[in-house]
């Protein structure tokens, strides 16, 4: 499956997983009252984004630091 082979896998987390969750987080703020959205499923989103903002910045530094040393 060429979505996972080499560094394509990269690419498919950020478009079916990153980018959805950086677009749902703040519609599920901005909706809360509408759709009666709790508080605790806004903060497990956030949390969620935080640990792939985590998980991609080791990765990504673990890359820069491969390349310059």
């Amino acid at each position: 499956m060429k979505l996972i082979e080499g560094y394509n896998w990269v690419y498919t987390t950020h478009v079916f997983l990153v980018a959805p969750l950086l677009l749902l987080v703040p519609l599920a703020y901005l909706y809360k009252e509408k759709y009666k959205l709790s508080e605790s499923l806004i903060k497990s989103l956030m949390y969620l984004l935080i640990g792939f903002g985590v998980t991609v910045f080791l990765y990504h530094g673990n890359k820069l630091r491969k390349i310059v040393m």
